[in-house]
């Protein structure tokens, strides 16, 4: 079959996706145990960030926008990774892209703003990336397989876990070069 690849094609394919995902996540997600779950456990993340981080108005700043560098970055690197095949997520919060909203602008950015704001050594902070990258990929990533709210399709745990680790020290150099240029 020969199909011819104009962007007016793409789009009427793009359609049906999206007719065939919302129906799937309004038919099959939406009020899910799995959708209560998710829905449950961002607002908990969001409750204990907001008790346990430092505010001090400087530091605060700091964090949030390593937290917010963090969720941009993941978000794009989600949607990467789902478009093209590499992990996919069956069962969603919200039926839009960022795939997974609640790890990618919750979980993930939470997680590593406590890193950031404990781990304020370079030692500390490399290996307080590495632990949560390890629980990240090694027994978040199989829960989620195991209730249905992660697929790899062709992607390993380990590569995860490297990308991981990849990620938030990447994200903190980042931070640190543009804080150095505000100066």
């Amino acid at each position: 079959m020969e199909y011819i690849l104009d962007y007016k094609n793409v789009e009427r394919a793009r359609k049906v996706y999206t007719d065939i995902s919302f129906e799937h996540w309004y038919k099959d997600d939406l009020f899910s145990p799995q959708w209560w779950f998710l829905l449950i456990s961002t607002l908990a993340l969001i409750i204990i960030f907001w008790i346990f981080i430092e505010k001090k108005r400087e530091r605060f700043l700091e964090i949030f926008s390593y937290g917010l560098l963090c969720s941009v970055f993941a978000s794009v690197l989600d949607t990467a990774g789902v478009e093209f095949m590499l992990w996919g997520y069956p069962d969603k919060l919200v039926n839009m892209v960022p795939p997974l909203i609640p790890a990618d602008v919750v979980v993930i950015p939470i997680s590593a703003m406590f890193l950031y704001q404990f781990c304020k050594t370079r030692i500390k902070f490399v290996l307080g990336s590495v632990i949560l990258a390890a629980v990240y990929s090694y027994i978040l990533e199989p829960l989620f397989i195991k209730f249905s709210l992660f697929e790899l399709n062709h992607w390993k745990h380990t590569y995860s876990f490297i990308g991981f680790i990849l990620f938030f020290i990447t994200i903190k150099e980042l931070l640190k070069v543009i804080l150095q240029r505000l100066k």
